[in-house]
Formats: structure tokens, C-alpha cells, sequence
């Protein structure tokens, strides 16, 4: 039976909740805003399951890539439409061109990131792009599951752990299964997300003389690119409801929920202690921003959008299309500095601060005051020095460690 006695041993995948043959096992959310499983012990019958294929318990051993590529699609509209490089669509297109199935996250109609999936090109766009708050995994792996048992090739797209969790609960190796993660730095609180939606339709609605129920949110864009790639904007359009005029898009690349994500406030405790990195979901194909790009190879940086990627099977190689792609290859200890593939994220000092005003009822923005917070989108130098500490300085502490036990 699934015990919690800290909050840092559970990823939230739910992976223990939907193999219990009895159903004992539900996932609720804690005051951030986080799912957790809750286990009825009296309907328990002790089979292990739950245990079994939990990621966090079962753990898999780290490997480096076959393979490292920077790489951007050649379809310029495909590009512009995702986060980096448009490698997704790459890979989700051969998919389905083989008559396949593509799992991956979009929001639902309340905002909300929950998972779902398409047989056909026109529902990729609600799957690409950043979704940068925890999504909802409801019966996923089931669904999964059941397309895989029917003989369907399976594309399935997540955050490593919810990678890791589903080949778990999979067990064994499926021939019509390909995984594809995303190097995570960690998952916001949909909590502290959904304040902020309410918070920014609000602060919109009153800038244009409505009431707060006149005004709705229409589009969400975490990687808005007009301002550039590296720039991380975040993009938000609004309708009026009825006969109200709807507000004017707000577009910021340090908008309060920013500030709070890349400072590590309103991550998930795992996410300060992941156990998932190196190269531990055991997924196919890895995909992630190719940060850095502009120092390592400028001649790939046009600042629309690098992906790093990596090639981790030979499954992987086979469904990656590489001649589709302006690419260049690229080594692991060379890319990872940058990208976040070893270490996870340092917990910032100030983040329990930081949720017990968000559980007074704080916005997001009236949350971040006083916490003293450097300005990261302002101040380069101070941008440069995070990125060295954070980032540079332990990947080069572990290559030599690594070196040493080689």
C-alpha cells in the first residue's frame, strides 16, 4: 500500500491509482494545489501493485543518448506555432501517418492542462507548445493502454516522470509504443495558475472598464516568439462576453507567473530532488530547448527556436525523420551545462513563503511582494550568474565525478 510520509516521494503521475484492482486508491490535491493519492486502507487487499509501479519506488537506472542533435523543423509555420524547434509535430506527424495515435497535454476550456489525445493532424496544435502548471493525468495510462492492446501504434509525450510512470505501469516492452519526454526543470502548482488567470483577467477587465465576469480568456501562450524566442513570453488574449468588447492581448516576458516559475517558488517538492534525471524515464526520444545554442553553435540560433534533442533508442532513431530538419549533431556533455539533464533545480529559501500567502488568498503578484526576488529578466549579468551556479558548475562537478568513477 502507497504510504506517504513526505511530500518529495510522490510525482503526482497517479499511476498507483489506476493499476488497483479495488479502486482504493484516489489522487486529491493538498492545499498548493498538488495531487496526491489518498488510500481507503480498509478496501486495500495488499496486492503490491500500487507499489510496484510507482516511479518514484521502482526506479530506472540513468543511460545517456544514442545520439545528440540540435535541430530545427524545416516548415517555418510548424515552427513558429511550437516552443523551440517544432520537434513534437516532427515525430507526432510520422506517427499518425502510420495510422497512429498521439497522447500529449492541452488546456481544457476551464485552462486547465489535463492530457488527451488525436488520430489526426488538427488536434497537434492544442498539444504543442509549453504548458508551463502540472497537468491532470485522469485515466491516461488506461486510455493508453487500451489503444496499445488493439494492435494501434501509441506516440505518447510527457514530462519524464509521467514517462517513467507509464512504462511502469505498461510493464514489459511494447513494440508499438513510442515514448517521448521533455527535459523538465519541475511542475507548477495549478493552484498558483489558476489564481493568476483570475488575477490577469481582472487586472484586464478593469483596464478596459468591464467587470471581471464580462471578460474571459480566449488564448494562452506560454512561449509567445514575437519579441524572440529567448525573450519567454508569456502571451494572453481575451474575449468579452455578450455585448462587451474584449480587452487587448497582454503579452510580458516577466509577468508575475514567470517571475514565480523560474525562481522555483511554485514547484512541486519532488522537483528539488528529481529522480528522474539523467536519462531515467527510459524514453525514446527526448526533446527539450536547446539553451545555450547561441554560445555552442551560433550558426543554429536565429532566435525562433532550437530544439535539443536526443536520440535514446533505436526506436527513437527509426521515427525520427532527421532529413526534415536543419540540424547539426551535437555531443551530451557538451549540451546538458545548459539544459538541465543531471541536476534538478536548487529549492529557492523563500518558496513556503511564497504558498502561505497564496493559501491567505494572495494573488500571485501581491504573493511575490517582499520576497526580495532578483530580477532575473532585467539584470543579465545576474541571469548569466544563475544559469553558471544553477546549471554550468554542477554538470561540470559531475562529468568529473563521473570521469573519476570511469
Amino acid at each position: 500500500m502507497i504510504q506517504l510520509t513526505r511530500k518529495e516521494d510522490c510525482c503526482g503521475c497517479s499511476a498507483c491509482a489506476g493499476v488497483c484492482p479495488t479502486g482504493c486508491i484516489s489522487m486529491a490535491s493538498d492545499g498548493e494545489g498538488f495531487i496526491y493519492p489518498q488510500v481507503n486502507a480498509k478496501a486495500c487487499i495488499g496486492c503490491g501493485k500500487c507499489e510496484k509501479d510507482c516511479p518514484v519506488i521502482r526506479r530506472n537506472d540513468g543511460r545517456r543518448p544514442l545520439e545528440g542533435l540540435a535541430a530545427m523543423n524545416k516548415d517555418e509555420d510548424v515552427r513558429s506555432a511550437s516552443s523551440s524547434g517544432g520537434m513534437f509535430t516532427l515525430v507526432a506527424e510520422k506517427v499518425l501517418g502510420l495510422g497512429g495515435v498521439v497522447f500529449g497535454v492541452v488546456f481544457d476550456k476551464d485552462w486547465n492542462a489535463v492530457f488527451d489525445w488525436t488520430e489526426t493532424a488538427g488536434g497537434l496544435d492544442a498539444m504543442r507548445r509549453s504548458k508551463y502548471v502540472q497537468a491532470w493525468p485522469g485515466n491516461v495510462f488506461q486510455k493508453v493502454k487500451s489503444f496499445l492492446e488493439q494492435g494501434r501504434l501509441v506516440l505518447f509525450t510527457g514530462t519524464p516522470c509521467q514517462v517513467a510512470a507509464l512504462g511502469n505501469y505498461l510493464g514489459g516492452e511494447w513494440a508499438n509504443l513510442l515514448l517521448m519526454d521533455i527535459i523538465c526543470e519541475g511542475v507548477p502548482s495549478p493552484r498558483v495558475w489558476k489564481s493568476y488567470l483570475k488575477e490577469e483577467t481582472a487586472r484586464q477587465a478593469r483596464a478596459s472598464g468591464l467587470n471581471e465576469e464580462e471578460v474571459e480568456v480566449k488564448c494562452v501562450s506560454f512561449r509567445n516568439k514575437d519579441a524572440g524566442w529567448k525573450k519567454m513570453s508569456l502571451h494572453l488574449e481575451f474575449a468579452g462576453k455578450g455585448s462587451a468588447a474584449a480587452p487587448p492581448p497582454y503579452t510580458s516576458n516577466g509577468s508575475p507567473y514567470m517571475q514565480a516559475l523560474f525562481h522555483y517558488l511554485d514547484l512541486r517538492p519532488i522537483c528539488y530532488e528529481c529522480p528522474f534525471k539523467e536519462g531515467r524515464s527510459h524514453s525514446d526520444i527526448t526533446i527539450a530547448d536547446y539553451w545555450g545554442i547561441d554560445r555552442l553553435h551560433p550558426e543554429m540560433d536565429d532566435d525562433r527556436g532550437t530544439s535539443m534533442v536526443h536520440l535514446n533508442t533505436e526506436k527513437g532513431r527509426r521515427f525520427f525523420e532527421v532529413e526534415r530538419t536543419r540540424h547539426l549533431r551535437t555531443s551530451y556533455e557538451e549540451a546538458f551545462p545548459y539544459n538541465n539533464v543531471v541536476t534538478p533545480v536548487k529549492r529557492n529559501p523563500r518558496r513556503e513563503a511564497f504558498f502561505k500567502r497564496v493559501a491567505k488568498g494572495k494573488n500571485v503578484t501581491q504573493a511575490l511582494q517582499r520576497l526580495a526576488l532578483p530580477p532575473l529578466y532585467k539584470e543579465r549579468r545576474m541571469l548569466r550568474k544563475f544559469i553558471r551556479q544553477n546549471f554550468v558548475l554542477p554538470a561540470r562537478k559531475f562529468l568529473k565525478r563521473k570521469g573519476n568513477e570511469d
